[in-house]
């Protein structure tokens, strides 16, 4: 099995990237939007973690930029009826801690923000994923779980504006750690002033 990749980005479009190994093997790679967005440019080198997923028809490799995504995707992939398309737009929304404080809170408006998740997958995959998925970073002292869904929606908006997404939850996590209480438009005007700055 295939678990890790390293060579140069060939070129990448909305769903998956190709690399090409020092071998001279170029291997097509899905990817969440936020990942494929942080990859460097063609002709720049990538190391992703891989899963591979052998069907009957395909060998199909999804790649991830640190080994906690690709955990989580495994325990996704786990769960009855979750497919690899859903689980890669669950971890598009959600780093691996969220989703995990997501399904400790047994949130199941956050879920209902993933596409292709309607309430009534959201409540069966919230009982699912009880106590599987565990998550990848302790929190900060004296912090509790991700405040409504302040943290998630803000991640996911500067998403969409195009920032990667390990830079867009490095920033996330320093705006709530400053004032933990922010509603998401105010986090997201922080934010934008911490990626001015820079």
């Amino acid at each position: 099995m295939i678990a890790y990749l390293e060579g140069t980005v060939l070129r990448r479009d909305a769903e998956a990237c190709i690399l090409l190994t020092s071998g001279g093997v170029g291997y097509q790679v899905h990817m969440t939007v936020g990942a494929l967005s942080s990859l460097p440019g063609a002709g720049d080198t990538a190391r992703l973690f891989v899963h591979t997923l052998v069907r009957e028809d395909a060998l199909v490799l999804y790649g991830f930029g640190t080994w906690e995504e690709r955990e989580a995707f495994e325990t996704l992939l786990a769960a009855p009826k979750l497919g690899p398309r859903t689980a890669l737009a669950m971890l598009g929304c959600y780093g691996p801690s969220e989703l995990a404080a997501c399904i400790a809170r047994e949130d199941v408006a956050a879920l209902t923000r993933v596409p292709g998740i309607g309430a009534k997958t959201a409540k069966r995959l919230l009982l699912d994923l009880k106590d599987k998925l565990v998550a990848s970073a302790t929190l900060s002292p004296g912090r509790t779980a991700p405040t409504a869904t302040a943290e998630s929606d803000c991640a996911a908006a500067l998403v969409s504006l195009g920032y990667g997404r390990h830079e867009v939850d490095e920033v996330v996590r320093t705006v709530f750690e400053r004032e933990p209480d922010l509603d998401a438009g105010s986090a997201i005007r922080q934010a934008l002033k911490i990626f001015a700055s820079k």
